[in-house]
């Protein structure tokens, strides 16, 4: 990407390139990360919003704090009354619901952010029985550990790498790691492995510090702002050096 008055790159050009696409990859899924989080909010009754929908799926009640998040949800295609999320959760509440002899321990949800970059968490569970049953929809802001799984995907963790690394985010060990997946410990620790070299750890206390407390904690208690370029900005006047940590 160069001015039309300028030449093509040169060899050295892109050999230059190709040795910080690590670290420019890197910044990249770090700076999605930080808008992730730093845009999260506590939920509070006043931020936790309400919807019933039909079996239609067509809203029949929605509070006001409902209204917003739906609103936000709608943004850049206002033609559509229910946000696909939404729907989405309820079909699958219903679906849930309606297995009336199956034991599942599976839950209606999904999360989704929104135009102002917020991060939600939407639930839904069935009132009732029956095809005329309703279905709640809620709508929250998303906490920290719901964002766990974003996290991990800022690394490039696989599914497996990212149970364990939960897991040991709870202080279990390889056995009582490989016991929970149903798999063994050799396995547990071939996963371990793979861990440490993307997140560039060397231990288990690392790996919980790295992920989240060392980086992203402290700012979010301190309600720390994202600035546009995806890090969070200082609390010092404008004008003075970002904070590089």
């Amino acid at each position: 990407m160069r001015a039309s008055d300028r030449g093509t790159f040169t060899p050295a050009d892109a050999a230059l390139i190709g040795s910080l696409s690590r670290y420019l990859a890197e910044g990249l899924r770090r700076a999605m990360l930080h808008a992730a989080l730093s845009a999260e909010r506590q939920a509070t009754e006043e931020s936790v919003g309400l919807v019933l929908l039909a079996s239609d799926n067509s809203i029949t009640r929605a509070d006001a704090t409902a209204e917003l998040w739906l609103a936000e949800l709608r943004e850049g295609s206002r033609n559509v009354p229910v946000p696909p999320v939404v729907t989405a959760v309820a079909s699958q509440a219903r679906s849930i619901g309606n297995r009336q002899h199956a034991v599942t321990a599976a839950v209606a949800r999904a999360r989704v952010r929104t135009a102002s970059g917020v991060w939600l968490l939407v639930r839904g569970s069935m009132l009732g029985e029956g095809n005329d049953a309703q279905t709640a929809v809620i709508l929250e802001p998303a906490r920290p550990h719901e964002l766990a799984p974003l996290i991990a995907d800022a690394y490039g963790l696989t599914d497996r790498e990212r149970a364990v690394t939960q897991l040991v985010a709870q202080g279990l060990q390889t056995g009582a790691i490989a016991e929970r997946l149903h798999i063994s410990p050799w396995t547990v620790q071939d996963h371990l492995k793979s861990i440490f070299e993307r997140v560039e750890v060397s231990t288990r206390g690392e790996l919980v510090a790295r992920v989240f407390f060392e980086h992203y904690a402290p700012r979010l208690t301190n309600g720390t702002p994202v600035g546009s370029d995806g890090w969070f900005i200082p609390s010092a006047a404008a004008g003075q050096p970002r904070d590089s940590g």
